[in-house]
């Protein structure tokens, strides 16, 4: 099914939806996604070395 055709299904589903509580389900899922900037969070992400590092010295902390 391409891109096109699962977007007019969703707009069609939408525009039948009546429950409050899914509508707003959705809306605070397309908040969430719209402010969402993968360029910028990459910038401020740890390295696989570091995830390694930081896991190791956790599990070294416990008993």
């Amino acid at each position: 099914m391409s891109v096109a055709t699962k977007k007019s299904e969703l707009l069609k589903w939408l525009s039948s939806v009546e429950d409050e509580t899914t509508i707003n389900q959705l809306d605070n899922f397309r908040k969430q996604h719209k402010t969402f900037n993968f360029k910028k969070e990459l910038e401020t992400a740890i390295t696989a070395e570091e995830l390694k590092k930081r896991t190791t010295s956790f599990l070294k902390s416990l008993e």
